[in-house]
């Protein structure tokens, strides 16, 4: 048997990213491990690459570099999620705060999916996972900028998985996660799972080859959706006004 090709992970050095780099290299996988700062932990990574996927040409020049690799699969999973109240925000950063978060969340998940779409196709059981979010559904208000990239991400990964349509084995999934205990999410709501429970539940989906991975939570508020879209826009909405306006919480990996 052909020894398994790398799997790719960005937002590796921490959180889900990183649990996910663990248990992928558990089963034997090769893992590219990527983000923007090494990991404080250990962290079982074949190769590390810094890049800021926040910058677009980085970002290219990141993935042209990784078609040679011959990936198995590609996991994006870096995120950042910044509080954003127009009421305190100085005009001159909105657009800043725009850029970095739409080009992290939507703009690098798009390159590096599209870009490697052909060379992960040719592997055996390939396979391209975006990372997203319940709040794809509907916008909690204190995110405009994060809610809006998972609502795109969404319809990126549709798009995607609809033009891999040519290669009948390679999946293109998507993953909806509840609410998971990471650095992004310090000081935010209750009931959240670990990254470890999030990990295992995103190598689960893709070995069962699911268009779409629900895991804990996201699953309930699906069926609510479903049943009514406005009630699952109420839950998630949260409060008029930031908790800390301004602020910035996000964990850029």
């Amino acid at each position: 048997m052909a020894d398994p090709r790398p799997v790719i992970i960005t937002g590796a050095s921490r959180g889900i990213g990183l649990q996910l780099s663990r248990q992928f290299a558990a089963k034997g996988y090769p893992v590219i491990g990527i983000a923007r700062n090494r990991p404080v932990e250990d962290a079982p990574f074949a190769r590390f690459i810094r890049c800021d996927l926040s910058d677009r040409g980085a970002t290219s020049a990141l993935a042209a570099g990784l078609a040679g690799l011959r990936p198995q699969g590609l996991i994006n999973n870096a995120a950042i999620q910044s509080e954003c109240d127009p009421r305190v925000m100085p005009p001159d950063r909105l657009a800043a705060y725009l850029q970095t978060e739409l080009d992290l969340n939507l703009a690098a998940p798009m390159i590096l999916g599209l870009a490697l779409l052909p060379v992960i196709a040719d592997a055996p059981n390939g396979f391209i996972c975006n990372v997203n979010s319940c709040l794809a559904l509907a916008p909690k208000t204190a995110a405009p900028a994060y809610c809006a990239a998972k609502a795109g991400l969404s319809n990126a990964t549709i798009a995607l998985r609809n033009l891999a349509r040519t290669w009948p084995d390679i999946l293109v999934t998507e993953v909806m996660l509840p609410l998971v205990d990471t650095d992004m999410t310090t000081g935010r709501g209750k009931g959240k799972i670990s990254a470890a429970d999030a990990a295992a539940g995103i190598l689960r989906g893709i070995a069962a080859r699911q268009d779409v991975i629900r895991i804990g939570g996201a699953k309930a508020l699906h069926a609510i959706w479903r049943f009514s879209p406005a009630l699952a826009r109420i839950i998630l909405r949260g409060p008029a006004k930031p908790a800390d306006t301004g602020a910035k919480h996000g964990a850029l990996s």
